[in-house]
């Protein structure tokens, strides 16, 4: 039959033996080096959202076809990483599945006597290996090698590891190509051979040319043959050397079975809901001070990570001169594990591990660091193998607040104003209901049986500029006939400055109270104009037994555009507007879509978009806590004031109360508040509907 001949010229039996000896040993060491990975997790403590395992499938397969196969995030964030990328991974992949189904098709032969199917086109399917393996695995290589050393983008790292991982997998296809070449030179292209088929060769195209250079170089038939059988061997060897390689060392090799498990065991919980605490009666440690305080599923994703630097790269924390590298606090994660989990397996069980040579949170992680992190997701939405950085990070701030009370004065004054006033906002005269004054808007305890509750918030109730947000709400609602209500003073904080910032007690006595508030009058839908309380009363007091329908206010306007029961004009049809995306609206949440419609109905066009947007949209700086701490290096929010000034656009359209006060501060600070101004959406509604 013609086309490749299986351990042709190498030996075998005898030397093809070996094959079978050394592969499982190979393998066998792979599996040692994962069994020994697993044992490491395993340091970390159980982890309990685990949840429906026909879920969690059903997600990773949506996941495994747009992201591990396709490499949407590779491309979507960069194209031409993104290609290399793609070319690398199916390249070999077809590659190994040209040798998988070779095996098969010999051993079902060698020991049945029967061909496999697919052996009846073994001339046709060494075209589909050569082009869209070989070929395409070599230009994948080559962007590689080109990108990494030539055009060495910023944001990546390159170590030895890199550079000996780029050589194996180089050598693999050289030696792979050459041993094509060989035996096509010796036997196809040879008149002399007993398997001379010079219409066959073709198929294989670029052994075809490997050997047609050969021969035209003056190597004969005899000289490739003996030529093919050495360089056959050091294929092998280079294969094997590569499988140990990755198995003793669980380099970049090594991501190849740990990115798609890290994918699979992610949590299942909404991205904008904080992994839970459990009972405070049964915690010994409150946070993270070690591995055992972490989820083993954490330890995994730190084992994911191939130090791409994509999360750093779009991290404003990092962009600003701050001392947070995402990309770093992994690896630096991964490196405190694998010297402290030995430690911690050889303690014999029930006896208390030794204190740890170095602190995981001080000096792994770092407490600058740890504080800078502004929640934005940023990272979370960049990495292409679905790492969670601000579990981590979040549960190391838990125990540096609630086991040491050591935090950043300004986020420690303002958890001690949400314990004494309940609300962040320190010097505030304000009450819960000074901005219902003139407006006739009732509460639910005199409206018990409204249909909507109008969740005003603590910025929206006691910061001046906040107040007048809610008061256009109130009369846009008002304006749709929308029956609603309003908690008045029985509102309390959501609870999210206390949870980003690590004090997880105080977080669930306030979102408690509320939760027992709510569902006290029975309540079925909530409606807010700020993105943390909505992300928290929709994604955390699940947690707590508080389930509502939970509207971000662009939501329902939306939805009363569309509807007719808002009819905007396009008051503003003068100003050209840009919209800012909130972290916590947009990529916490996914909600891109209605606040632009919701700008396109108020202005008569589309709002131009800034240079970051939608789910790459850069920070306002004030996530995370940040709100209430001082800034180091730049600010946040003046970079991204700097994006919305590139656009040229009169107004920077927002949907967010700490947004709004950030782009405000950031203006003023670059000496445009008098020709360029910041402005809630819903304040744009109200005066197109007829307001102010």
């Amino acid at each position: 039959m013609d086309g490749r001949i299986d351990f042709w010229n190498i030996g075998y039996p005898l030397l093809g033996a070996l094959v079978y000896f050394v592969a499982p040993i190979a393998l066998a060491a792979i599996a040692y080096s994962l069994y020994r990975r697993v044992r490491i997790w395993r340091t970390g403590g159980p982890y309990v959202e685990l949840g429906s395992h026909r879920e969690r499938i059903r997600r990773f397969i949506g996941l495994a076809a747009f992201d591990l196969l396709g490499h949407r995030k590779f491309a979507k964030r960069e194209l031409f990483a993104g290609l290399m990328h793609f070319a690398i991974f199916w390249g070999f992949s077809i590659l190994l599945a040209a040798t998988v189904i070779s095996a098969i098709e010999f051993n079902v032969y060698e020991y049945t006597g029967r061909m496999f199917p697919t052996a009846s086109y073994r001339v046709a399917a060494g075209f589909v290996w050569d082009v869209f393996g070989g070929v395409l695995a070599s230009v994948g290589l080559a962007m590689a090698v080109y990108r990494r050393y030539v055009l060495r983008p910023g944001r990546l790292n390159t170590f030895l590891d890199d550079g000996i991982v780029l050589s194996l997998l180089g050598l693999l296809l050289l030696s792979g190509f050459l041993i094509e070449g060989l035996r096509i030179g010796a036997t196809e292209l040879n008149p002399r051979s007993d398997l001379y088929a010079p219409g066959a060769a073709p198929w294989s195209p670029v052994g075809w040319l490997f050997a047609k250079a050969l021969g035209g170089a003056g190597m004969t038939a005899p000289s490739m043959e003996s030529a093919h059988k050495a360089t056959w061997w050091t294929h092998a060897a280079i294969f094997t050397a590569g499988l140990v390689y990755g198995a003793l060392s669980f380099s970049k090799i090594g991501h190849v079975i740990v990115s798609p498990l890290n994918s699979y065991f992610r949590s299942l919980r909404p991205r904008g809901a904080l992994r839970p605490m459990g009972d405070f009666e049964k915690l010994e440690t409150f946070g993270a001070k070690d591995l055992p305080q972490l989820g083993w599923n954490q330890l995994l994703g730190y084992d994911a990570c191939t130090n791409c630097g994509r999360c750093e790269d779009q991290c404003p924390a990092w962009a600003s001169g701050k001392p947070l590298s995402p990309r770093k606090l992994i690896q630096d994660l991964r490196g405190y594990t694998s010297e402290r989990a030995p430690v911690l397996l050889g303690t014999p069980a029930g006896a208390a591990p030794p204190e740890p040579a170095r602190s995981m949170v001080r000096d792994a992680a770092g407490e600058e660091e740890l504080w800078a992190c502004t929640s934005c997701a940023a990272c979370l939405e960049a990495c292409p193998v679905s790492i969670d950085h601000i579990d981590s990070i979040v549960d190391m701030r838990r125990y540096l607040m609630l086991e040491e009370a050591s935090a950043p004065s300004g986020a420690l004054s303002a958890l001690q104003n949400l314990e004494q006033r309940g609300h962040p906002w320190i010097g505030s005269k304000l009450t819960r209901t000074s901005w219902m004054e003139g407006l006739d808007v009732p509460t639910l305890a005199e409206k018990p049986d409204a249909e909507t509750v109008f969740w005003v918030g603590c910025t929206g109730a006691m910061v001046d500029r906040g107040v007048e947000v809610t008061r256009s709400m109130a009369r846009v609602l008002k304006r749709a006939g929308v029956d609603f209500a309003v908690l008045g003073d029985e509102e309390g904080c959501s609870g999210d400055p206390a949870r980003r910032l690590g004090n997880e007690y105080l977080y669930q006595v306030l979102a408690g109270q509320n939760v027992a508030t709510l569902n006290g009058y029975g309540v079925k839908r909530v409606v807010t104009t700020c993105p943390h309380c909505f992300n928290t009363i929709r994604n955390e007091y699940p947690q707590l037994g508080g389930h509502y329908e939970t509207l971000h206010y662009t939501e329902f306007v939306s939805e009363l555009i569309e509807q007719g029961r808002l009819s905007p004009r396009a008051a503003s049809q003068g100003e050209s507007v840009s919209y800012h995306d909130s972290c916590y609206l947009g990529r916490h949440n996914g909600i891109y879509d209605e606040p632009r419609l919701i700008a396109r109905s108020v202005t008569g066009s589309a709002p131009r978009e800034m240079s970051r947007c939608r789910d790459r949209g850069f920070c306002c700086g004030a996530g995370g806590g940040r709100m209430w701490m001082e800034e180091s290096g730049r600010r946040v929010n003046h970079i991204r004031t700097e994006h919305f000034l590139e656009t040229g656009s009169d107004v920077v359209a927002v949907s967010c109360p700490f947004c709004l006060q950030m782009m405000e501060e950031g203006i003023s600070a670059k000496g445009m508040e008098g020709s360029r101004r910041a402005r809630d959406l819903i304040e744009m509604v109200d005066e197109a509907t007829g307001g102010r």
